[in-house]
């Protein structure tokens, strides 16, 4: 078997892992009931997104830009994940503008050509971005709900400036 075909492999393999949380929580949590088509989406989003690490990650060799992509990544699924959530729950069109955040990401990473000290802007638009939103975007939550969501709002920030200070550091370290 191919390298690539081994990394397939794997992806896939931790894909299935990880929609195990949501295949057991829908058998013990009351009210989660999703159907199978939801579980097909979820299984291609979890595969897409560790794709996306093992091609990019495999071609660059320092330990901080594999690490920026990850925490990337990862904050991106979440962000997106927690907004879709919330959106279908809430039915607010306004939390939409949070995908802004995700397009800025992927734009950025599109113009940054994988390059690390682009992608370090990248990353520092989007935790501004997402400051931004939740400077600008009123809650009208209660005051115990609506510290939760600036806590939440706060590590999702400190997340992508992380991202992007990894980035920033491999292009210290010469990588293009």
């Amino acid at each position: 078997m191919s390298q690539l075909g081994k990394t397939i492999l794997r992806v896939a393999l931790g894909a299935l892992a990880g929609l195990m949380v949501p295949l057991v929580a829908s058998q013990v949590v009351e009210g989660w009931n999703w159907d199978a088509g939801v579980f097909v989406f979820v299984y291609l989003l979890f595969f897409g997104t560790g794709m996306v690490y093992a091609v990019i990650a495999r071609k660059m060799g320092a330990w901080s830009y594999k690490a920026g992509v990850g925490v990337a990544l990862v904050a991106g699924f979440a962000l997106g994940w927690s907004n879709m959530v919330h959106v279908a729950g809430s039915e607010n069109p306004a939390n939409l503008v949070y995908y802004s955040v995700l397009a800025v990401g992927g734009i950025g990473a599109w113009l940054a050509r994988l390059e690390a000290r682009a992608l370090a802007r990248t990353l520092f638009a989007m935790a501004a971005t997402l400051a931004l939103i939740a400077v600008m975007l009123p809650s009208g939550a209660p005051p115990y709900l609506a510290r939760n969501m600036a806590i939440l709002h706060g590590v999702f920030v400190a997340l992508f400036t992380a991202s992007g200070l990894l980035f920033r550091h491999a292009s210290l370290a010469g990588l293009k």
